[in-house]
């Protein structure tokens, strides 16, 4: 990949006192290099930078199955539904979560 930025990943802690919750809020591959674990790898890093006792929260895609099948792989669980989440697509999103390991 020679420095050819491919991937991008952000998370941010919620609140000011412990515990903590955080919020992955992008995780994005260029299709180019999608499905060749740059995406798990990301989030990799991002969840073991919190450690075991975190909770972790993000939106996704209802009809984005490759990442749902990332972030169940992970221990994310479906708890909510937004609707109309993407306003430029108007795509509905699933609120996942992620409890302390």
């Amino acid at each position: 990949m020679d420095g050819t930025l491919v991937g991008y990943a952000g998370i941010s802690r919620l609140g000011r006192k412990p515990p903590f919750e955080y919020e992955i809020h992008t995780v994005g591959v260029d299709p180019a290099y999608q499905r060749h674990g740059i995406g798990r790898g990301m989030m990799d890093r991002l969840l073991a930078a919190l450690g075991d006792d975190a909770t972790v929260f993000l939106e996704v895609r209802t009809d984005n199955e490759p990442a749902l099948e990332l972030y169940r792989s992970f221990g994310f669980v479906t708890v909510g539904l937004r609707k109309r989440y993407y306003r430029m697509s108007g795509a509905d999103a699933y609120t996942m979560r992620r409890d302390p390991q």
